[in-house]
């Protein structure tokens, strides 16, 4: 599915992975130490006329505990930010909202927000999505569908949407499914997803597994899946998405958190993880690169330097973490979580990018 090329990280040198430090800027959108909420995760960038979005999650103090809701920020130019505002607040006191991602079309913005209910993976957490036509304003929830998601949807050539997330339940806990995965071919994002077909051979190998997708320069559709494992999983589709082949190990190393996978406009293909060889250790964000989409040659460092949490809190884990990526005006954005609870974004010029595939 994908690989990496022997020696592309020195797991005898944690801290660092052996990798070098790209060249970027690194705005904060979000610190905790300013805030009564202090608790940030799962951002997702998108554009949308003319300016760059990001949402994310904003608890008080832990992960996905009651009261959690979801900000946005803006900007026009990706350096100066807007001050955060509620996109989405719980109205039942036992609940949590989990930033899912955008989707975008002509003229609406839809921000998508999972609802948990103390367990995320509980028989009633649901995705939802509001929809503006300013990103200011906010219509009313629609309810997509059952399950733990935080991607939005992902779009093939021929206009297809493809979404990943968690099976929640009893189809989770008796029939021993995972990853779950929707297609639709309704452009709005809100209608007509239909399940796909993939399971995975052990289901002990996952616990969340986070799918991302790419479409390979050969224009193979590849989604890849968090383990316990220590590497990445990943599956293809030869039917545009309907059905996906059964799980299978990349020996992409991974330290079991969120990652990013796409494809970029220039046929580069680009992972984002925390490569480390120790379970939930995210101190390296590194950036991948790839011609083919299989073979992953080069690899550098987004964010290394030491992080630590300042106020602790349910779930919370040092470090960069949580990527989500895409290209605009020349230069490549990244946003993550620090620490679980602080946000920033990362930019990286396309031409610097241009040094990794050197």
């Amino acid at each position: 599915m994908f690989r990496i090329t022997e020696g592309l990280f020195d797991q005898a040198e944690p801290a660092t992975l052996g990798l070098t430090s790209i060249v970027g800027d690194h705005p904060n959108l979000y610190l905790a130490v300013d805030n009564d909420y202090k608790f940030c995760h799962h951002p997702s960038l998108t554009v949308f006329r003319d300016r760059l979005y990001c949402c994310w999650s904003n608890g008080v103090t832990g992960e996905d505990e009651p009261g959690q809701r979801v900000l946005l920020s803006s900007s026009l130019d990706g350096r100066l930010w807007s001050e955060p505002t509620v996109v989405v607040r719980p109205e039942a006191d036992n609940s949590a909202h989990v930033a899912s991602g955008f989707h975008v079309t002509e003229d609406t913005l839809v921000c998508y927000y999972s609802t948990t209910y103390g367990d995320n993976f509980h028989e009633d957490v649901h995705l939802s999505a509001v929809a503006s036509s300013d990103g200011v304003e906010w219509g009313d929830p629609t309810r997509i569908t059952s399950g733990f998601f935080i991607e939005g949807p992902r779009k093939l050539a021929n206009g297809r949407l493809l979404l990943g997330g968690e099976h929640v339940g009893d189809k989770r806990t008796t029939a021993g499914l995972r990853m779950r995965l929707l297609y639709s071919d309704h452009p709005d994002g809100l209608t007509g997803w239909q399940e796909a077909s993939v399971s995975p051979q052990a289901s002990d190998d996952f616990q969340y597994t986070e799918p991302n997708m790419a479409v390979r320069p050969d224009g193979v559709p590849v989604v890849g899946f968090r383990s316990q494992t220590g590497y990445l999983f990943a599956s293809t589709t030869g039917d545009n998405g309907t059905t996906w082949s059964t799980p299978q190990m990349t020996k992409f190393p991974d330290s079991t958190s969120r990652f990013f996978l796409r494809t970029l406009a220039n046929g580069q293909t680009i992972l984002i993880n925390n490569p480390g060889a120790t379970q939930y250790d995210r101190s390296v964000l590194a950036l991948s690169t790839s011609d083919d989409g299989i073979t992953f040659y080069r690899s550098v460092a987004l964010r290394n330097e030491p992080a630590t949490q300042d106020f602790g809190g349910k779930h919370k884990v040092d470090g960069w973490q949580y990527p989500n990526a895409l290209v605009w005006n020349d230069s490549l954005y990244v946003a993550y979580s620090i620490n679980k609870e602080d946000i920033a974004v990362t930019r990286v010029s396309m031409a610097n990018l241009k040094t990794v595939s050197a």
